[in-house]
C-alpha cells in the first residue's frame, strides 16, 4: 500500500483484537506490504468500505485456532489474468476473476473455479440495494429524500429514526449504529461458531430493531449494515412486496442474471451453494442473513457480475443512476453515490466500487468511468481483495 492516510476511529481493529461489533470491517491497511500483498493506494475511504458485512465478533478467540494452510486452485481461462493474479492470490483457494479492459466483452479467469461459481458477494449486496433506490425513484415511488415515517407511517411515531432519509441510509450518513445493540450478543455467538450472524432476525425485526435505535453523528460518515438493511426493507414496503421478490423482478430478472440470488433463509441456497473459509482455514457457514439481506446476503458468479458491472458502466442496468449519481460529497477525492464509493485512489482518476466480506468470503467489484475497465474479484476465502482490485484499476498491476 503506497501511504494511506492517517487511521481514523474507523478504521478497523487489527485481527488479533475482539472487536466489539459483529459487523466490524477487515480492511486492507492491517498487513504490511508483502510479496503476496500488493501495494495499491488504500485510502482511508477504502478502508472504511472494506468488508462489511465483514468478518468479525471474537475475532481474537478465533485467532486462537491454528491456522490450515491454503492452496490456490488450479488456473482456468484467460491466462494473461491467470499469470498476473497468481503471485498476489497467496492464502486463497477458489477464486473467479472477470476484466473488463473498456474494449469489448469481458475476460474471465480463475484458479479452482470459473465464471459461473458461486460466491457470496457480501457488502456488495449493498450495491442491489442502490440500485433498488434509483429504481424506485425513477417509478416515483419514493425520492432521495423520502423519510422513515413516510414509508412506516404511524409505526415509525416517536423513533429517533423517523426523520431519517433513503439517500442517508444509501450513504451511511444517518447516524444509525452498525449493528442493532440488540443483536450484539446473539450475533457474537454467531460468530464464534462460525455460523451467519445475521441468521435470527428476519425484515420485521429488522426494521423494529432500527427503530429502536438512537443516533449519533448524523450526518458524518459511519458505516451502517443495519441502515442498508432498513433501506432494502424500506423499498420492498413502498413496492408492496418482500425484498428478495423486489430484487429479482426489478435488477436480476431484466439483466438475465441467473446464477444470482438472494437467498434469504438456508434453505433457499441452491445446489450449487458451497462453504466458504475463514481466515484461518476453517469452514464457514453460509450468510443468507434473513432481513438483513439487503446489506451483504446475495450470491453471484463472475459472470453475472461482470455483466451488472458493465451495464452499471454503460447506464443501461436498471437503477444504474446509483453509481454515478453523487448524493454525498466527502471532499475533493472522495463521493458516495446510492451505496456505491466514487475516488480517486491517488492516481488523479475517478473510481467506483465496493467490496464485500462474510465469514467465508471476500469481494470487490470497481471500474473506472474514464477508460471503461473494471474488475471483478470473488473468493472463497475470508482474505481481503481490495488492496489487489485498487492495483488493477490503477495498472499498478497490468492485465
Amino acid at each position: 500500500m503506497n501511504s494511506p492516510r492517517p487511521a481514523s476511529p474507523h478504521d478497523p481493529a487489527p485481527e488479533t483484537t475482539a472487536p466489539a461489533d459483529p459487523a466490524e470491517p477487515v480492511g486492507p491497511a492491517a498487513p504490511a506490504p508483502t510479496a503476496s500483498a500488493p501495494s495499491g493506494p488504500v485510502t482511508r475511504r477504502t478502508v472504511l468500505a472494506a468488508g462489511i458485512p465483514a468478518v468479525a465478533g471474537l475475532v481474537g478467540l478465533g485467532a486462537l485456532t491454528n491456522p490450515r494452510p491454503a492452496s490456490l486452485g488450479d488456473p482456468i481461462g484467460d491466462q494473461q489474468l491467470t499469470s498476473a493474479l497468481a503471485p498476489h492470490l497467496s492464502g486463497h483457494r477458489r477464486v473467479a476473476v472477470a476484466y473488463l479492459d473498456g474494449s469489448g466483452s469481458p475476460r474471465f479467469a480463475g484458479f479452482g473455479a470459473d465464471e459461473t461459481s458461486e460466491f457470496e458477494i457480501g457488502s456488495i449486496s449493498k450495491t442491489f440495494a442502490g440500485a433498488l433506490l434509483a429504481e424506485a425513484i425513477t417509478r416515483g415511488e419514493v425520492t432521495a429524500e423520502t423519510t422513515v415515517a413516510e414509508l412506516l407511517g404511524a409505526e415509525a411515531a416517536g423513533s429517533e429514526i423517523a426523520g431519517v432519509t433513503l439517500a442517508e441510509l444509501a450513504t451511511h450518513t444517518s447516524g444509525m449504529p452498525r449493528l442493532a445493540l440488540a443483536a450484539l450478543p446473539g450475533s457474537m455467538v454467531a460468530n464464534f461458531l462460525r455460523k451467519d450472524p445475521y441468521a435470527r432476525r428476519d425484515a420485521a425485526q429488522v426494521i423494529d430493531d432500527a427503530l429502536g435505535s438512537a443516533l449519533t453523528g448524523r450526518g458524518e460518515f459511519a458505516y451502517s449494515n443495519l441502515g442498508v438493511a432498513l433501506q432494502g426493507q424500506l423499498l420492498a414496503r413502498a413496492a408492496g412486496t418482500d425484498y428478495a421478490s423486489l430484487l429479482t423482478e426489478r435488477i436480476l430478472d431484466p439483466m438475465e442474471l441467473s446464477g444470482t440470488y438472494a437467498p434469504i433463509l438456508p434453505e433457499h441456497l441452491r445446489e450449487s451453494a458451497t462453504r466458504g473459509r475463514g481466515k484461518n482455514g476453517l469452514a464457514q457457514a453460509a450468510w443468507t442473513m434473513a432481513g438483513s439481506a439487503p446489506a451483504g446476503g446475495i450470491r453471484s458468479t463472475a459472470k453475472d457480475m461482470a455483466t451488472y458491472l458493465a451495464r452499471t458502466l454503460d447506464g443501461s442496468a436498471p437503477g444504474a443512476a446509483a453509481a454515478s449519481e453523487v448524493l454525498h460529497r466527502v471532499d475533493q477525492t472522495e463521493n458516495i453515490g446510492m451505496n456505491w464509493f466514487q475516488e480517486d485512489f491517488g492516481d488523479g482518476t475517478w473510481h467506483t466500487f465496493h467490496n464485500g466480506m462474510t465469514g467465508g468470503y471476500a469481494s470487490f467489484v470497481g471500474f473506472t468511468p474514464e477508460t471503461g475497465s473494471g474488475i471483478v474479484l470473488l473468493t472463497d476465502t475470508a482474505r481481503s481483495l481490495d488492496a489487489l482490485a485498487m492495483d488493477v484499476l490503477t495498472k499498478q498491476v497490468a492485465l
